[in-house]
C-alpha cells in the first residue's frame, strides 16, 4: 500500500475526530514511529551481512540498517557459511560467543577458527516523509491495520481531557492486531529464521 493510501485511511478512521488529521508531516512522523515498532516485533526484513575477520581484531562494524540480531555462523571445514556452525550469541560462558556491545557493532573472539562470520539481522525499516506520497510502504497488507491503530494511539497522545483513554483504547488495539497477527500466521514470529536449514552458502532461504 502506497504511503498516501495509508494517510487517507488514518484520517478518515483512527484519527477522524483529531484536528492533526489534516497534518500530514505529523501522521507521517507517527507512522514511521508504527513501523519501528512493528519491525521490532516481527523480523519484516532480514538482511545478512558476513564480516572477514582480521588478526588481532575483535571488533567489527555492522551495517547502518542493523536493528537486531536473528544470529551469527561461522564456515564449515570447506570454508562454507553454515547454519550448522551457529555462534553463541551474548553468552558469558561460551568462549566463542559473539556479543552485540551497542547497535552498531559486533564482537568476534580472537577464539573464533573462522575467516568469515555472517550476521543475520533485522533491518530497520524505510524513513518516509511527506515528499514522496507516492512511496510504497514496505509492510504486509496483513500489517497495515495494527500501524493504523498504533497511528490513532500517537495522534491521540496529545489530546487533553478524556484523551487518556481513548489514546489507552488505541494502544490495546494496537496490541491485540499484532497478537491476532501472530495467531494467525500471517507475519513471521522471530524464532522462525533461526531454524537450521535456511541459511546456505551465501545467504539465507
Amino acid at each position: 500500500m502506497i504511503l498516501q493510501d495509508i494517510l487517507d485511511t488514518a484520517r478518515y478512521s483512527e484519527l477522524s475526530s483529531l484536528a492533526i488529521k489534516d497534518n500530514d508531516a505529523a501522521i507521517v512522523t507517527f507512522l514511521n514511529l508504527g513501523m519501528l515498532e512493528l519491525y521490532k516485533r516481527f523480523p519484516i526484513k532480514v538482511e545478512e551481512a558476513t564480516i572477514t575477520l582480521v588478526a588481532n581484531s575483535s571488533m567489527y562494524n555492522l551495517p547502518v540498517n542493523f536493528m537486531y540480531p536473528m544470529g551469527a555462523y561461522g564456515e564449515d571445514k570447506d570454508g562454507n557459511i553454515s547454519a550448522a556452525n551457529e555462534l553463541a550469541t551474548n553468552a558469558e560462558d561460551d568462549d566463542n560467543s559473539v556479543f552485540f556491545p551497542n547497535h552498531r557493532q559486533i564482537q568476534i573472539p580472537t577464539t573464533v577458527k573462522s575467516s568469515r562470520v555472517s550476521v543475520v539481522f533485522v533491518a530497520k525499516p524505510e524513513t518516509y516523509n511527506v515528499d514522496n506520497l507516492a512511496a510504497e510502504v514496505d509492510l504486509p497488507d496483513t500489517l497495515i491495520e495494527p500501524l493504523l491503530h498504533y497511528i490513532g494511539y500517537k495522534g491521540h497522545l496529545g489530546v487533553r481531557s478524556d484523551g487518556q483513554s481513548e489514546n489507552n483504547a488505541h494502544y490495546m488495539r494496537f496490541s491485540s492486531s499484532v497478537k491476532k497477527a501472530r495467531e494467525l500466521g500471517v507475519a513471521y514470529p522471530s524464532d522462525s529464521w533461526r531454524m537450521s536449514g535456511r541459511l546456505f552458502e551465501r545467504g539465507f532461504a
